[in-house]
Formats: structure tokens, C-alpha cells, sequence
């Protein structure tokens, strides 16, 4: 029996949404079409996404974007599932990147770039509940302070939540006291 392909497909000039399902049970990738409005609450409500910009793609060959792509999309369903593909070990792969991207955040936050600064904050947030340190949860605090200082939007907006963001952190962090708490 063969399956009808759709990828891409605009249908009577709507737009699309792509959804990929990785069943564990069957050990299939699924690729959904969707109108654009059926993942409109899934995009409000869950984290904001990866999002690899369309230019960077383009900078190598066509062959070098689809092997980022697919490895992306590999790593993903890996990440967040609870059996996993095994193609690569893409959680150490993905420490390692983190561990990188941190490390340039934190010299650019140094030289005073907002964004860097938002980014690193975020970062040291999630780090704070995971680590269960409050030393690290002011560290970001300061770090979203500053960038907002600067005027960054997206530290901005965080910055009006964060009493909310800051009091579930210390509970949490409260909840386990390991780390320098």
C-alpha cells in the first residue's frame, strides 16, 4: 500500500504548517500537513521553536542544507523522546553546542551586547532550576537587568514576568536545595 506524500503543498492557496510525529511503537516518522490555523494554540502555548533562518541554509549547498535540516529534525525527536533513533548521540551533541554557545554568550554579555545578555540569562535561568542555584538564578536576573537596560525587547517583555519567573524558580530551587543554593 502506498502513502500519498504532501510535503510542502499548498492547498487553494492556504498555508501550511508542518507537523512531524516520531511513534515510538511503530518506529515511524510521521509527517503531517495542516492548515495553518490547527497548530495556531500549539504555537501560543509551547516554547517558541527552533528556528534555523532560511539564509543560513542557503550559505552552503543544497546537499549541506538538507543534511542540517534532517539532523536537526533527528536530533529533535531524539531530545524529546523516550525512545530514541539512535542515529547519533545528538543529547551530547547538543550539550557540547550548548556548551559553546554559552561560552560565546558569556564574552559577548562581557562586552555589553543585550542580546548576548538575554540569551546568557535565559540560559543561567534554566541552568538555576536544573542546578538548583540561587547564585546562578541572581546571576541571570542581573543579566536580563542589563539587557533591558539597553532597551532589548525580548528582556524587556521577559522583565514585566519576571517576579512570576523568579518566585516559581526559587521554589523549585527551594524544593530540592542542592547545588549552592
Amino acid at each position: 500500500m502506498t502513502h500519498p506524500t504532501y510535503l510542502g503543498t499548498r492547498m487553494a492557496g492556504k498555508k501550511r504548517d508542518l507537523v512531524i510525529h516520531f511513534d515510538e511503537q511503530l518506529g515511524k516518522v510521521i509527517f503531517y500537513s495542516t492548515d495553518v490555523e490547527n497548530t495556531a494554540a500549539i504555537r501560543a502555548k509551547e516554547f517558541d521553536g527552533v528556528c534555523p533562518e532560511v539564509a543560513i541554509l542557503r550559505e552552503g549547498s543544497a546537499d549541506e542544507a538538507e543534511m542540517k535540516l534532517g539532523r536537526l529534525v533527528f536530533s529533535l525527536i531524539d531530545l524529546n523522546s523516550a525512545t530514541k533513533i539512535g542515529i547519533r548521540d545528538y543529547e551530547a551533541e547538543a550539550d557540547r553546542a550548548r556548551e559553546v554557545f554559552v561560552a560565546e554568550c558569556e564574552q559577548q554579555a562581557e562586552a555589553g551586547d543585550p542580546d548576548a545578555q538575554h540569551q546568557l540569562s535565559m540560559e543561567l535561568r534554566r541552568k538555576a532550576m536544573k542546578d538548583r542555584s540561587l547564585v546562578v538564578l541572581a546571576r541571570a536576573e542581573a543579566l536580563l537587568r542589563m539587557s533591558a537596560a539597553q532597551g532589548h525587547a525580548g528582556a524587556l517583555s521577559i522583565l514585566e514576568s519576571w517576579p512570576d519567573l523568579k518566585a516559581a524558580a526559587e521554589r523549585r530551587i527551594a524544593s530540592g536545595l542542592s547545588g549552592d543554593a
